[in-house]
């Protein structure tokens, strides 16, 4: 049997994402939509987000932050 998880990582709905980040759902829809926030986008509104591209989302965040 083929191990999704193992293959692409952790993956977060829009929901979990929005909630992780402390934003509210509007915002995460648009930075999907954007591009902002690397991501799959399944079917209509269903998103999928890698940990991986979360946590680069995050880090870059961090780093423009800084400057």
């Amino acid at each position: 049997m083929y191990d999704v998880e193992k293959y692409l990582g952790r993956l977060y709905s829009a929901e979990q994402t929005a909630e992780l980040l402390n934003i509210e759902m509007v915002t995460c829809y648009k930075w999907l939509r954007e591009g902002r926030i690397k991501a799959m986008k399944l079917s209509g509104s269903l998103w999928r987000i890698r940990e991986a591209d979360l946590i680069d989302f995050i880090e870059k965040a961090i780093e423009e932050g800084r400057r």
